[in-house]
């Protein structure tokens, strides 16, 4: 298993919350906190696209050329404009609300360009890239840390009570009994905890996790 650690040339992490957490990025749920706490996404996109789809009809409509035709073009790039600018206060609020709340965060590594195959749209308007980049700037300001893992560690099918890792996991099954300890996990919280304890293991936060008061799980 590869563990990928941001900024592991500097471990140092002013503590101020004591508190270490691991996410789990989705489609239903923006984002799960190993602490239970869900995010919904906004869906920016999804909420304006009757706006969208009138505004482009209304530049399709107007004489190639005319100065109708230029206006309309501005008002729907305007329209776009606005759906980016919101959801990027959005991610702004929240990443100051995530690092404020714990010292460590704890992330999958994501495959973005597979996901944008497989969803589309979706994941363009959920945006999780940019969420990461802005979340990664603000903890640097703050002396805070983001913290990697292998996008290939099983972290849904692996019980986060007691490590049993299922076989296969279909993507339509929110919750799973273990058939080791039979806990029940639901899927997007089980793989939270589970990135929040690899992340916690990863080298360089040892002394880290002695000095910590709390660990979120």
């Amino acid at each position: 298993m590869v563990i990928v650690v941001d900024d592991a040339s500097n471990p140092d992490v002013e503590i101020k919350t004591g508190k270490i957490a691991g996410f789990d990025l989705g489609l239903k749920t923006f984002l799960t906190c190993s602490d239970g706490t869900k995010i919904e996404s906004p869906q920016f996109f999804k909420q304006s696209l009757n706006a969208i789809k009138k505004a482009s009809r209304q530049h399709s409509k107007k004489l190639k050329g005319s100065a109708n035709r230029e206006r309309a073009r501005k008002n729907l790039v305007r329209k776009y404009e606005d759906i980016s600018n919101a959801r990027r206060d959005w991610f702004w609020k929240l990443a100051h609300d995530l690092t404020n709340r714990f010292d460590v965060l704890c992330f999958e590594t994501l495959n973005l360009k597979g996901m944008q195959r497989l969803w589309g749209r979706k994941i363009s308007d959920l945006a999780f890239g940019e969420f990461l980049q802005i979340l990664e700037w603000i903890a640097k300001k703050k002396g805070k840390q983001i913290v990697f893992i292998d996008q290939w560690y099983p972290s849904s099918k692996t019980c986060s009570n007691c490590g049993h890792v299922l076989e296969k996991l279909d993507l339509s099954v929110r919750k799973w009994r273990c058939p080791s300890c039979q806990s029940v996990n639901g899927r997007d919280e089980n793989a939270a905890k589970n990135i929040c304890a690899v992340g916690a293991s990863t080298v360089g936060l040892d002394d880290l996790r002695r000095t910590l008061s709390a660990i979120v799980v």
